[in-house]
């Protein structure tokens, strides 16, 4: 009997006791790598197609009745303008993560922005309608390059209720997927404004 004690007495001392596994948390630098990492989720390409007008009313800009211009050029332009909208992960750095206690993060993700844009610059002629009346010549190729040009630059420099509004949508949802992610491995992100 006095065996079998000594024998689960040695049991108990020798045998491991089982601890509570501590949880590890991630490293800030791993997460910064994982964050960047998921650049494609914290973008999206949108292209909007822009009705470009150009109207020229009765001009004489000479005395010369021969080069008076006389009549109106119409000239309507359809442009695809396409654009790539997102938060430019890259531009996150370690300093922009800060942890809150033991497994709370505060994240400040950089500012969404257009990060490429571009326009077709060959023209579908049959989608271009022109007007020429009276003494006016007739809508060339270097007046549409011009208007396709104006197009382009206000929906890149002029639609900012657009881009807000994509700027919004597109942080909301690269907060939600980086929640989920970052829950995951057991962090509580709190994103800073």
């Amino acid at each position: 009997m006095l065996a079998a004690s000594v024998a689960v007495l040695v049991a108990v001392i020798v045998w491991p006791v089982k601890r509570p596994e501590e949880k590890k948390l991630p490293e800030k630098s791993e997460i910064l790598g994982m964050m960047q990492e998921q650049s494609q989720i914290a973008t999206t390409e949108v292209t909007i197609r822009k009705m470009a007008i150009y109207d020229s009313d009765t001009q004489i800009a000479s005395l010369n009745p021969a080069k008076w211009k006389l009549g109106k050029r119409v000239c309507v332009v359809p442009v695809d303008v396409t654009i790539r909208y997102g938060i430019d992960l890259t531009e996150l750095k370690e300093s922009d993560l800060q942890f809150v206690g033991e497994d709370t993060l505060e994240i400040r993700l950089p500012k969404a922005k257009i990060i490429d844009k571009s326009f077709n610059p060959v023209t579908n002629q049959n989608e271009i309608v022109t007007l020429s009346t009276g003494l006016r010549d007739e809508v060339g190729e270097a007046t549409i390059q011009k208007i396709k040009n104006m197009a382009f630059d206000e929906v890149v420099n002029h639609d900012l209720d657009f881009q807000k509004q994509l700027s919004a949508e597109l942080t909301h949802n690269t907060e939600a997927v980086f929640t989920s992610l970052l829950e995951a491995v057991g962090l509580h992100p709190v994103f800073i404004h």
